[in-house]
């Protein structure tokens, strides 16, 4: 009997659930099927509605990624030029026009920097956002720049030495140097060459790469160095009071004044040579005047020399007497 009534009651349920599942879907099935028509099609990407889906889902953070970078550059390039105003605000060595090149040249790197990190770093979140994988893109780009680094190692020692040189401000335009072993004027300096022009006028290019060691003679002063030799004979305290009367002459004049920073600094007897007593001193002068100072200097020596009668004297002086068969003065 209670098999009966078990067979009765599935065959019940059974009835009930055909019968639902003939019932229409209401609704709930209008909505499915609205649903389905404005969701993406799988089968064609380029459907109306595909395209429409990825334009909303991915062209506003494009459009804000191209945003940021236009913004970003913005911001380098007026931070750029504020780094030129303050540095050519700062009390450097060199003229306002050099103070502003340097400035300029330092602000043209890091601008350039920037924008190179700033772009690329955008490019890889927009090619990110169309799901293109940049894990490759970065293992390739590792790579070549490895290659690139090998082969171009000295270039980028030039360039990197170039702005190191700028930054410190070690010489600038118009200064004498010696790089090496070649002296000269700079006539130009970019992140990668010197350009010195030696006295005889021939030009110089010195990659940076190649420079261990400057000798600047012209950075913040300078100095006219004179080694005056006289015969034994001469008062050494009457040549030196002569020589300072000299040096404060030079000074009082209205031409020499301005290239002449201090009064004659006399440093005394140097050397006893073997025919001469040295006398040694020297003159602080602006940079690139100490050369005009030295020579308008010695001119007035010779001639104040030749006013006091005091005999200059010169390392050959007596090899030449020997020769001709007369002691020199005080050899006797």
């Amino acid at each position: 009997m209670k098999t009966l009534h078990a067979a009765v009651l599935g065959g019940m349920l059974l009835f009930a659930a055909e019968a639902l599942a003939d019932q229409p879907a209401g609704p709930t099935a209008a909505k499915t099927d609205d649903a389905r028509q404005v969701a993406p099609s799988p089968e064609n990407p380029f459907a109306l509605a595909n395209v429409i889906h990825w334009l909303l889902a991915h062209v506003p953070k494009i459009l804000a990624t191209l945003l940021a970078i236009v913004v970003a550059q913005f911001v380098v390039r007026r931070w750029s030029q504020r780094v030129v105003k303050l540095m050519t605000r700062q009390p450097f060595r060199a003229g306002l026009q050099e103070r502003e090149n340097r400035a300029a040249t330092l602000a043209s790197v890091l601008r350039n920097t920037a924008s190179v990190a700033i772009i690329v770093s955008g490019v890889l979140m927009i090619l990110d956002e169309l799901s293109i994988s940049i894990g490759p893109l970065l293992g390739s780009a590792a790579v070549i720049g490895l290659a690139v680094a090998f082969g171009t190692q000295n270039l980028i020692k030039d360039y990197f030495t170039g702005f190191m040189l700028l930054l410190e401000d070690q010489y600038g335009v118009n200064d004498v140097v010696k790089i090496g072993g070649v002296s000269g004027s700079v006539e130009r300096i970019t992140l990668r060459t010197t350009v010195l022009r030696d006295l005889e006028g021939t030009v110089h290019f010195i990659p940076h790469g190649s420079i261990t060691t400057v000798s600047n003679l012209t950075h913040d002063w300078s100095r006219a160095v004179f080694e005056v030799r006289v015969a034994y004979t001469e008062d050494v305290d009457r040549v030196i009071a002569a020589l300072t009367e000299v040096g404060k002459s030079l000074r009082e004049d209205s031409e020499y004044n301005k290239s002449i920073l201090d009064d004659l600094q006399m440093l005394g007897v140097d050397q006893l040579g073997e025919t001469a007593v040295i006398l040694k001193f020297f003159i602080k002068t602006v940079p690139l005047q100490q050369w005009k100072v030295k020579r308008e200097m010695l001119r007035r020596v010779k001639k104040k020399f030749d006013e006091s009668a005091i005999g200059l004297h010169f390392a050959n002086q007596a090899n030449t007497a020997q020769s001709a068969g007369v002691q020199p003065r005080g050899s006797e």
